[in-house]
């Protein structure tokens, strides 16, 4: 088990294109990491240049305290699963997992115990004696992977592995990959496009767009507090609903107006937005599940956050029904609950919104503007669960070989 560091990291091309820039990220013992971001961003070429298949421009890349810049991929001691299972169709399940082990001259008594160990883990060990063409896809990617644990690396490197197959098994194996870093304490590297694998995976998340990082954190902080308007776009499904417009600064409190749409902001946002100038261009941002049926509300109603929606389509999910629908000339989606199906066939809906999961964003920025101190700030959480995983393993690990 090993950290990763990569210190100021970029990767420019010979024609001049930039496909990472200025990349900092410190990943601790034991930390199950995804880069997660669209096609195109540099999460690929990140890991690749972790891996040592893509020479980094400028920078350090640390691995278990070592500077491995000019070390060759075969040395950095990690393991890398890619998008494609790349078995040896004329090979056994043993004979593919134990391949890497019998070029490196491991005796064979080793090679069976680690074969051996990894089956185990993976549930393959009635599967030994099969070819690749005689399992499943998700079979076909746990050999990918036995491949790699038998190795016994500081850190796993994982490319899109996923990606190939069918909704059902990207479920399973998500659950697998996530019982195999229960059960081996070991750094492992993630890249995904998929925003599901990353928050369902994650100790953290890293968030790329155009070769930066938008942000860093837990799943949770990551799509309660996105830092940026991307990330609140990118994060959640659906998105996060935006609107433009203007902060208005009255008697002291501030208020957001996005043409005949204005809502009051609440008191934690206040004090974030004490210096902002009136009139400042901003984007007003909620998520679906913030927007609650006036009529479905108990008691008295804040009138100051209640905006009147013209219905539109409308799609059915069984637990939530998510409306489309609009507000002086802004669109947005809306989770109501499948009791109320009938306010799709009225003119106008009235909603109440949940100003304590609402954000404000600098348009000109980008930047999220109303994060609280303390969430921006806390960046121990993390790290101390996952000392405390680590050391759970520890103990059950004895408790195994007693």
């Amino acid at each position: 088990m090993a950290g990763v560091t990569l210190e100021n990291i970029w990767k420019v091309y010979d024609n001049g294109y930039e496909a990472v820039k200025n990349f900092n990220l410190d990943i601790i013992n034991g930390e199950f990491l995804v880069l997660v971001g669209p096609s195109g961003c540099g999460k690929s070429t990140t890991l690749r240049m972790v891996a040592g298949l893509e020479n980094n421009s400028k920078g350090k890349i640390i691995i278990d305290g070592k500077v491995v810049n000019d070390t060759a991929p075969k040395d950095r001691d990690i393991a890398m699963v890619f998008q494609n299972y790349a078995l040896y169709p004329h090979m056994s399940v043993y004979k593919n997992m134990a391949f890497g082990l019998k070029l490196r001259k491991f005796p064979k008594e080793e090679i069976d115990r680690r074969v051996e160990n990894a089956s185990k883990i993976l549930g393959l060990d009635e599967l030994l004696a099969r070819k690749p063409s005689q399992l499943s896809g998700g079979q076909r990617q746990r050999v990918a992977m036995g491949r790699a644990i038998v190795r016994e690396p500081k850190v796993f490197l994982f490319d899109e592995p996923l990606s190939n197959l069918d909704a059902k098994m990207r479920v399973e194996m998500r659950k697998e990959i996530l019982m195999l870093h229960e059960r081996i304490d070991t750094t492992m590297i993630y890249v995904t496009h998929d925003q599901v694998e990353a928050m369902t995976l994650g100790d953290r998340i890293c968030v790329m767009n155009v070769g930066v990082i938008e942000q860093v954190g837990e799943p949770r902080i990551i799509f309660d507090y996105p830092a940026t308007l991307f990330v609140a776009k990118f994060i959640g499904t659906p998105p996060m609903n935006l609107f433009e417009g203007v902060l208005v600064k009255s008697g002291g409190v501030y208020s957001f107006a996005g043409g005949d749409f204005e809502v009051k902001l609440p008191d934690h946002m206040q004090e974030l937005l004490k210096d902002k100038e009136n009139g400042m261009d901003v984007v007003f941002g909620v998520r679906p599940r913030a927007f609650t049926l006036k009529e479905a509300v108990e008691g008295d109603v804040d009138t100051s956050v209640v905006i009147t929606g013209k219905p539109g389509i409308s799609e059915m999910l069984g637990e939530e029904i998510l409306l489309h629908a609009s507000c002086a000339g802004h669109d947005f989606i809306a989770s109501v609950e499948p009791k109320y199906e009938y306010v799709l066939k009225q003119d106008f809906v009235e909603f109440v919104i949940n100003m304590e999961l609402a954000h404000i964003f600098d348009k000109k920025t980008s930047r999220n503007i109303t994060i609280p101190h303390q969430v921006a700030t806390d960046t121990t959480l993390w790290s101390k669960r996952i000392a405390e995983r680590s050391e759970r393993r520890r103990k059950n690990f004895k408790k195994e070989k007693v």
